[in-house]
């Protein structure tokens, strides 16, 4: 043999003893920490992967790594929030879990919520009014009545604070809407009215309080929210009836029509957006003076938490007014089968979130003495519930659905209780931030 094909031989068998002749058998799959070796000659096929961080640690689950179980952080837990109530569920501030469910109210025979002493109106009985100068009322003789000028005094220089406008002794959510009008609500509207053509549908659109209450040196917001209201009606399918809340308000205006500590308008101004529905849908509306009344004073709201608690805003605290409807009525509210006994006024409360319909809730229903056949189904945000109270004297049934809220579809709750008219009611700045949320309720 010759020596160059020895030499090959030579080389040949070293490495056959060395390493594999063949094709590498893979061992276990790489890992985080380990490679993927052959299992005959030990060469690595995959080298380690190492650690990948996975979504940064929640309320319930730790941050592991991607491909193993190696924790990086733990669960943070959760941070509860208020405890519950009668009407609130307790939940995580973090991530928004139910950490305890609202737990009802514990009606005693009275007919008061032994817990919240929140007054229930027991079905099929009138409700007792309390009188204009009842045993609830507040001594109001420092104040200025509710339908007098003189609620809104700005002797200083406006200034903002956080969001809020600070005005003296008032403050103001300042917006000045488009003068082209919102059409996707429009839109909503519209989709809602064709969707259900056998329901005699209505649009009202509320001014906020920066459209008659704005201080010197800001632009007035009064021809811009009329522009856009105006146009935003003009959108709407012929057959849906628009109701001139803005009209009647401004004829009123320098009256009590908005709080001047919180973001809410009072209960004048629902009565006027109530008497506008009327107006829009051949009603004859209750005059003002034949409402039974309890004042409660003392009320200082969100405008003053937004705004870190100005000492002008504290000194010059709120009224509420509840106005009685005329006709008895029962009220229940919840979700999903869920329904609880409630109030449609509850006179223990001085501010606006526990004085009307029990706040903010998915579907609240009222039954009243009324034999017309007629069920009322209102689309609401929280500027609604000051407003609802005054449709118990004009329908056999009212349903309140809030957008925000989740609940049974519509379709299911117009089925249910025989819909007959509907009302769209929102504040022109909600009418924007909120379109989306109405347009899926709606149409559900």
């Amino acid at each position: 043999m010759k020596k160059t094909a020895f030499m090959f031989l030579i080389i040949a068998a070293m490495l056959a003893f060395a390493g594999c002749s063949h094709e590498h058998t893979p061992g276990p799959a790489a890992t985080c920490t380990t490679a993927q070796v052959c299992t005959e000659c030990g060469e690595v096929l995959v080298d380690a992967m190492g650690h990948r961080e996975g979504p940064e640690a929640t309320c319930t689950t730790a941050q592991t790594c991607l491909y193993c179980d190696l924790e990086f952080n733990p669960a943070l837990g959760h941070t509860p929030g208020a405890e519950a109530t009668c009407t609130e569920d307790q939940v995580c501030e973090t991530c928004g879990e139910v950490l305890a469910e609202k737990f009802g109210h514990s009606i005693n025979d009275e007919n008061a919520c032994d817990t919240c002493a929140l007054q229930i109106v027991p079905a099929n009985q009138k409700f007792i009014k309390a009188g204009r100068n009842g045993a609830l009322s507040d001594d109001i003789s420092d104040i200025i009545p509710e339908t007098e000028g003189g609620h809104y005094n700005n002797n200083i220089n406006a200034y903002y604070a956080g969001a809020v406008l600070v005005c003296g002794d008032y403050g103001l959510e300042y917006f000045l809407p488009s003068e082209n009008g919102n059409s996707a609500w429009a839109n909503t509207v519209n989709k809602f009215a064709e969707k259900y053509p056998e329901i005699n549908t209505t649009a009202l659109l509320v001014p906020k309080s920066c459209t008659f209450n704005s201080p010197e040196g800001y632009t007035d917001p009064y021809e811009r929210t009329k522009a856009h209201i105006d146009a935003t009606y003009a959108m709407l399918n012929e057959g849906i009836k628009a109701a001139d809340c803005l009209g009647i308000m401004t004829e009123h205006s320098g009256e009590y029509l908005f709080y001047r500590t919180d973001h809410h308008w009072t209960s004048l101004g629902a009565y006027y957006a109530s008497a506008a529905f009327c107006n829009a849908n051949g009603i004859e509306p209750y005059a003002l003076d034949t409402y039974e009344t309890v004042i409660r004073t003392g009320f200082i709201g969100t405008l003053y938490n937004y705004a870190g608690g100005p000492a002008a805003l504290e000194a010059n605290p709120d009224y509420s007014v509840a106005h009685y409807p005329h006709i008895g009525y029962s009220m229940v509210y919840g979700s999903y089968g869920y329904m609880y006994n409630g109030t449609a006024l509850n006179a223990n409360s001085r501010g606006y979130a526990g004085m009307f319909i029990g706040g903010d809730n998915p579907v609240t229903v009222f039954t009243t003495e009324n034999k017309n056949g007629r069920t009322l189904l209102i689309f609401k945000e929280s500027y609604g519930n000051a407003f609802v109270p005054y449709m118990i004297d004009y329908f056999e049934q009212v349903v309140v659905v809030d957008i925000r809220k989740d609940s049974e579809s519509v379709g299911s709750i117009i089925e249910k209780y025989n819909v007959t008219d509907a009302l769209i009611i929102n504040n022109a700045q909600a009418a924007i931030s909120l379109q989306p949320e109405l347009h899926a309720k709606a149409l559900s």
